[in-house]
């Protein structure tokens, strides 16, 4: 095990525990009469700038992230050995 794999595995430890903490904070859609009507209030207007906004768009930013790291980690030990 070299040192690119240990490196490696630290930053894929700590996206992964990013990754579960950002899904665990969102909160679970709403469900109600403002579901079956379209919901067209305030705060679907304002929804980009709200916490859960900006959770999903940093989960897909850390989902990538990981994702990216995997593949390069796999190529230097494919091309390594």
């Amino acid at each position: 095990m070299g040192a690119i794999d240990i490196v490696a595995g630290v930053i894929l430890l700590i996206v992964c525990a990013g990754i579960a903490i950002m899904i665990l904070m969102q909160e679970s859609p709403k469900g109600g009469i403002g579901a079956l009507t379209g919901g067209d209030s305030y705060y679907n207007k304002n929804q980009a700038r709200t916490l859960d906004a900006v959770l999903a768009r940093w989960t897909k930013y850390f989902s990538v992230a990981f994702f990216v790291i995997v593949l390069a980690v796999s190529a230097i030990n494919i091309y390594l050995k």
